[in-house]
């Protein structure tokens, strides 16, 4: 049997494949999102979403955001988001997330998780599918921000030039 050798994947390819990988964990019923923090090339944490640590997880008939649409009301979910786990988990193994890191995430992240990765000094966002992308201080706040930002269908989009 004759196995031959595939072109070598990007970096962006790898770590969004250890995103999708690290999604799988998720606890959440309605939606399935990994994270991984990469700084110099080197992975320093994953997350992904669910109920804090220690917690009973959610299941179809105690979501109650079940009756809700996607992005309603978030305020009510018990879930901590795949971004935000990923920043808590480098700061509990007190890993430093300071220099040029970059968040791969499978999906955009929310208002909220946009403020947090802002404010961590993250540099690059990669993220596969959109969340809510028609938030328009959303796209204020991204325009103001330094962070770049990559859809990772290879198209890039730099969001601070009116590309969002």
């Amino acid at each position: 049997m004759s196995l031959e050798k595939k072109g070598r994947i990007s970096k962006d390819e790898y770590f969004m494949q250890i995103a999708e990988v690290v999604s799988q964990r998720s606890t959440c019923t309605r939606r399935s999102v990994g994270a991984v923090l990469v700084k110099e090339s080197h992975i320093i944490s994953t997350g992904y979403n669910g109920a804090p640590s220690g917690f009973r997880h959610c299941t179809p008939e105690t979501c109650v955001r079940k009756n809700l649409k996607s992005g309603e009301k978030p305020e009510l979910c018990r879930g901590v988001h795949a971004e935000i786990n990923c920043i808590i988990q480098a700061a509990l193994h007190g890993t430093s997330i300071k220099g040029e890191t970059t968040l791969y995430c499978t999906t955009f992240p929310c208002m909220s998780c946009l403020k947090l990765i802002i404010n961590a000094g993250i540099n690059r966002l990669v993220y596969k599918e959109g969340y809510n992308m028609e938030n328009k201080v959303k796209e204020e706040m991204i325009k103001e921000s330094i962070l770049l930002i990559e859809k990772f269908n290879k198209t890039r989009f730099d969001l601070n030039k009116n590309n969002f």
